[in-house]
This record gives C-alpha cells, sequence and structure tokens, in this order.
C-alpha cells in the first residue's frame, strides 16, 4: 500500500479529483506500495447505482476468491514435496502453484507500468520468475505465496489503525430538524441551515451545530468532542457542540455557528488534514521508496551476471541474486513507518487530542521546552484566598466575612472568589451598597460601613494607608482598616503533577509567558516549580520572548488559549491549543485539548515520544535484519525462506510493534531514546 493510499483510504474521499475510472490515480503523489484490496480514495467501481453496496460485495468476493486459490497454492507445494519421484509431475504441481499464488502480482505490475512506477511488487516478480528460471518452483511459489500472506496481515493492521481515524468522521451529522415560523419542523440537510436558525434536537441524536439551547431540559454525551464520559446537563442557555449526542428528551437549539464551521466539522477536517502533514521520518521514506528498488534490482542484476562470468556457475548466482531480491523488499519499512504515526494520530483523537500531522508528533516528542500562557491556561482565570493578615484584633474568618459582605453584590471575579471563600452573608443586614470602578466596594453592615479594596479606594475614602502589597485587598470597618486579603489566581487542576510528569518524561525546561504582573507571575511560577517566567508582556514580546528561547533551547511546544495566544501557536514547533472555544486558537495550533484539560499533556507528550521511539525502532530494526540478510544472501548463505522472512517476517513484527502505540503502558518504549 501507498503512502498516498494508507493516508486515503477512507471514507472522506479524494480531494484531488483526479481518480479514473479504473482506480489509477493521476494527482502526481508517490505511490509506493500496493496491496490488491485496496481503492485507494475509498471510491467505489463497477456499480451502476453510485451507492458503493455493489463494489464492497464485489470486493468481498474476490477476497475469498484469492485467499482461496492462495490457499490451493500453498497446499500443492505441500504436495510437490512428495513427488520428487515422478518429476513431471511436481514440475506441472509447481507452476500450478506459482501461478495462483502469483497471478495477483501480475495484474499489479501492469498497473505500475501504465503509472510509470517501479515498487517492490516487481521485485517480487523478478524473484518469482528468476526462481522458475533456475528450476526453483517450489521457491517460487513459496515467495509469492509468503509475499500474499503478508499483505493481508498488513492490511488487517492498517484497517484496524484507521478505525479510530475513520471513527471520528461519525461525529458528524448531516442533517437538522429545522423548526418553522408556524412551529412544525422540516428535516434539511444540515449545510443549509444558518446562523441563529432554530433546531430540535431528537432524544439520542447527535447535534448536528453549534448552538444554545433555547427550551426543553436533557442531558448530553459529549465524550466523542472531549474524550469525558460524565454527561453535561442540559437547559435554557446552556452552550452546545456539534458531535455531542443527546440524552432522552427533545431539546431546542438556536444556532450560532454554520455546519461546516461548528465544532464537529472542524475537528474531522483538521483529523483529515492529519494524515498529509507528514514528518521528516516519513518525508525520507517516500524519497527511500522512490530509489530504493530500482538500485537494488540493479545491484542483484550484477551479482547474478559477475558471479556468474567469474564462476560459471549461472544457477547458485542466480539464487543468490533471487535472495538478495527478496530481502531487500522495502515493505517493512514502508509500511511500518506511516502506520506506526497513523496509528498515534488514531490513540490521540481517541483519547480528545486532536495532532495535526506526523511532524508535530516529531516536534511535540523532541521538544526539551515548554512555555505556557498563564491567565486560562494553566490558571482557571479565577482568583481563591491564599492569605488573610490582621491589622487589629478582628480574626481572619471576621475579616474574611466582613470582605464578602463589601462584596456581595459585585460581579468582578475577585469579588467572587472573596464571597465563595467565606461563611453564607445574610443579606438582611447589607445596605448602601456601592461599587467604584477600579476601586473596590462599599456597604453598610449591620450599621457600619465596610470598605474593601486596594489603594485607590482607600485614598478616596481618607482611610490612613498602611504599608501592605500591592495587589492584596484591604479592608476596612467602621473608618479603620482591619486587615488584608492575598489572592492568587487559581491554578487548574492537575496542573503541579502535569509540571512534575513532563519534568520525569524528560522536557528540560518549562516556561511562562504571561502579560499579567510581577507578583502574580512570581506566586503562579513558584507555585508550580517553573524554571523561567516572563511578565508584562504584549502579544507581539511573547512572538519575540518564544523566538529566544527556541534559539536558546531548540524545539518548542506553546501551549496557550485565546486569540491573543494565536500568533505565538502559529511560532512555536508545536502548539497546543486549550479546547475549541477560541477558533483563533484552534486553527493556529498544531495539536489541540478538545476536553481543555490540561492533564492531558503529559500524556499526549508520553504518546507520542512512544511514537516515535517505535518508529525509529522498527527502521532500526529492518534496516539491521534486512543488511543481515542481503550480506548472507550475496555470500550463498542464506536460504530463500529466510529472506522472505527478512521481507513478510520483519514486516509483520513492525506491524505488531507499532499497535503498542496505543496500548502499552509505562512500556519498554517509553524509556528508550532512539531519537
Amino acid at each position: 500500500m501507498s503512502e498516498h493510499e494508507f493516508e486515503h483510504e477512507h471514507e472522506y474521499g479524494c480531494e484531488h479529483n483526479c481518480c479514473e475510472h479504473d482506480g489509477h490515480c493521476e494527482c502526481g503523489l508517490e505511490h509506493e506500495h500496493h496491496h490488491e484490496h485496496e481503492h485507494a480514495h475509498g471510491h467505489s467501481h463497477g456499480c451502476a447505482c453510485g451507492c458503493g453496496g455493489c463494489a464492497h460485495d464485489d470486493e468481498e468476493e474476490e477476497t475469498k476468491l484469492s485467499l482461496t486459490l492462495l490457499g490451493v497454492s500453498a497446499v500443492l507445494v505441500v504436495v510437490g514435496l512428495f513427488l520428487k519421484s515422478i518429476p513431471i509431475a511436481q514440475t506441472i504441481v509447481g507452476i500450478v502453484a506459482v501461478v495462483l499464488a502469483a497471478y495477483p502480482l501480475v495484474f499489479k505490475v501492469y498497473g505500475d507500468i501504465k503509472a510509470r512506477r517501479f515498487t517492490e511488487i516487481e521485485l517480487m516478480i523478478i524473484s518469482v520468475v528468476a526462481a522458475c528460471c533456475i528450476g526453483e518452483l517450489r521457491d517460487a511459489a513459496l515467495v509469492a505465496i509468503l509475499y500474499r500472506i503478508g499483505e493481508i496481515i498488513e492490511d488487517r493492521a492498517v484497517e484496524n489503525s484507521r478505525k479510530a481515524i475513520d471513527s471520528v468522521a461519525k461525529i458528524q451529522q448531516d442533517y437538522a430538524h429545522l423548526v418553522l415560523d408556524d412551529g412544525t419542523t422540516r428535516k434539511v440537510d444540515a449545510e443549509d441551515v444558518p446562523v441563529g436558525a432554530k433546531i430540535n434536537v431528537l432524544p439520542y441524536e447527535r447535534f448536528p451545530i453549534d448552538g444554545v439551547v433555547e427550551s426543553g431540559i436533557s442531558t448530553a454525551d459529549a465524550s466523542a468532542i472531549t474524550g469525558e464520559s460524565l454527561p453535561i446537563t442540559l437547559g435554557k442557555g446552556v452552550e452546545v457542540k456539534s458531535g455531542m449526542v443527546n440524552g432522552k428528551d427533545s431539546v431546542t437549539v438556536v444556532t450560532t455557528e454554520l455546519f461546516g464551521n461548528s465544532t464537529a466539522s472542524r475537528i474531522v477536517r483538521m483529523v483529515e488534514d492529519a494524515t498529509e502533514k507528514k514528518g521528516n521520518v516519513q518525508k525520507f521514506i517516500t524519497r527511500f521508496a522512490k530509489y530504493y528498488t530500482p538500485i537494488v534490482v540493479i545491484i542483484a542484476v550484477a551479482l547474478a551476471v559477475i558471479g556468474s562470468i567469474a564462476t560459471k556457475d549461472v544457477a547458485s548466482w542466480v539464487k543468490r541474486a533471487l535472495v538478495f531480491l527478496v530481502a531487500s523488499c522495502p515493505c517493512a519499512i514502508v509500511i511500518s513507518i506511516p502506520l506506526g504515526f497513523y496509528t498515534g494520530i488514531g490513540a490521540a483523537a481517541k483519547d480528545g487530542i486532536i495532532v495535526k500531522g506526523s511532524i508535530f508528533i516529531e516536534a511535540f516528542a523532541k521538544a526539551k521546552a515548554f512555555v505556557f500562557d498563564k491567565t486560562g491556561t494553566l490558571t482557571t482565570g479565577n482568583f481563591e484566598v491564599s492569605k488573610i493578615t490582621s491589622m487589629s484584633n478582628f480574626t481572619e474568618e471576621q475579616i474574611l466575612t466582613l470582605a464578602a459582605a463589601a462584596e456581595y453584590y459585585s460581579s468582578h471575579p475577585i469579588a467572587k472568589s472573596i464571597v465563595s471563600a467565606a461563611p453564607q452573608i445574610d443579606e438582611k443586614y447589607l445596605s448602601d451598597f456601592r461599587e467604584v470602578a477600579g476601586g473596590g466596594t462599599s456597604v453598610v453592615f449591620d450599621g457600619k460601613r465596610i470598605l474593601c479594596g486596594g489603594r485607590r479606594l482607600l485614598e478616596t475614602e481618607g482611610v490612613e494607608t498602611p504599608d501592605y502589597t500591592d495587589g492584596d485587598v484591604c479592608v476596612v470597618f467602621d473608618g479603620k482598616i482591619i486587615g488584608t486579603i492575598t489572592l492568587r489566581s487559581a491554578l487548574r487542576n492537575g496542573v503541579e503533577d502535569m509540571v512534575e510528569h513532563l519534568r520525569d518524561q524528560g522536557v528540560e525546561h518549562i516556561i511562562m509567558l504571561t502579560g499579567d504582573n510581577e507578583t502574580a507571575s512570581d506566586e503562579v511560577a513558584k507555585a508550580i516549580n517553573l524554571d523561567e517566567y516572563y511578565c508584562n508582556l504584549l502579544p507581539e514580546e511573547k512572538l519575540s520572548h518564544l523566538e529566544e528561547i527556541k534559539n536558546e533551547y531548540g524545539k518548542v511546544v506553546y501551549v496557550g488559549d485565546g486569540i491573543n495566544d494565536a500568533p505565538v501557536l502559529a511560532s512555536a514547533d508545536a502548539g497546543v491549543a486549550m479546547g475549541l472555544g477560541t477558533q483563533a486558537a484552534s486553527e493556529a495550533a498544531d495539536v489541540i485539548l478538545t476536553n481543555d484539560r490540561l492533564d492531558k499533556l503529559a500524556p499526549a507528550h508520553r504518546l507520542f515520544k512512544r511514537t516515535i521511539n517505535i518508529v525509529h525502532f522498527n527502521l532500526i530494526f529492518a534496516i539491521v535484519i534486512k543488511m543481515i540478510v542481503l550480506i548472507l544472501g550475496a555470500a550463498g548463505y542464506a536460504p530463500v525462506w529466510l529472506a522472505v522472512f527478512a521481507d513478510v517476517g520483519v514486516c509483520v513484527i513492525c506491524i505488531l510493534i507499532s499497535t503498542l502505540i496505543g496500548k502499552a503502558k509505562n512500556s519498554f518504549f517509553d524509556t528508550i531514546h532512539l531519537r
């Protein structure tokens, strides 16, 4: 299977509009490896109704016939072992076995010739023909049989690896129940629903378009979008994303996006595009396969010709060349490398992590520096009380309660944080609430005035200002300051563990870039043990600092959210966006944590490192085994079965190892360093 087929053979269709009726792709992309049952770009042939079902049935029948003939060929090879005393019968049985096993390869060679390709299939056919010419019919049949068995195993592995990615397409629902002016509904294409329209979502249907619930109460399963298993409670005003599954009750939703810009469509589009963006290893394999096969054939021919001339032993040297050809087939490399990346992308998608291409898997895995935005990334954007300092006879709890009374009616995030931290306030004791813009709040509590705010409020109200840390909230009761409250940005859940896990996984520099002030930044940096931080930065200053970090530490991952992070996300070697809420950030990012959970970052890093380690291990393993067998074959010490193992056997082993990417936890491949 070629990389192009490997990457495009799913239900989304070919974007190049280049496929002729015979299934040949004229798009000009590389096609190095071809399998009998692959139909690149997922289109169907031979079905007049255009439904694709007839082609699928034909393909199943063709597969059954092919397996049957392959089985018969294998049986004939065994039968031939018992016909040594009847040479003519053994020859006839051998010829039939070769024809049954190799005939599909002949048709593929014809397709390659038309497309002006020279692939490992040509190596196999040359090997089969060469074996027949020197009378080794059994070896010829074995080469074809084992190669075909390897194809079947490869096809199954590729099919399994595609499931996680192909399942992403199923989160889209292409129709909607549009609510008309008279209150009735009509089923329409989701693409035809405008922004601001009302749609009715029936029980257990997917939400086709992003929107806000206008009426109805239900629950929603968002696991396909975020990876979270807990249901979301739906009611008036609750935001819903396309791809979520409605619960047991109908709800009416006002759309806020067009179908093409909705969450599910964006996710599907990003995953589709992911297989197009090849990393350095995949690009090398593409170039490698293009020149490798013809070079190998030239070497094999030279080996046979020069050896035969030098020793006059034509049969022996042709057999050596045959072994050389079979062992040199690049299946293990051409298949296992893209399969490894494909499996990594699929495993990440299943866990709510969208990665836009293998090139970013490489950058993510190799990065020694992780750079974070602060507000909304390392912190929630809310605040929490970290310290209460008494400057009077009032206790810390009394100071907090009085501050909460002053802030009770304010909607400011700081006010909400103080109120939520304090005991319940009885409103009947509160009166004459006032709010000073940028200064603080004031209220009468049980006949006494309380002030709560910063230095500006105290100066405005004529209260003596003591020495205290700027940024602290002062609490004044009956004209005298009684204490201060220190607030800190509330950290996201698991952020400390995330930093620790990244360090354990080899990340050497963890840095924060923020527009916040020195005090708040220093507090967060110390709380989670950051290596460096830079504060009071404008967006363009973040960009220049990121470039300096890249120059000093090499590859850099940047994690952020919000529109102001988009330029930095795009500039990083791998930009990570928190959630899908900000379209500019998610489009500029290379990796998206759809569930908006920072604790997914370290597992993503471990998964991508494992992917790279396995890809490199497979590459080294395949090359080493092949080199050993090639040398033994050229020297005349390797039988044909060993050459077949160096091709098919190594390929199967590499495929099996690739399946560990999405399954193994704390495995051998998490600890080795092959990058």
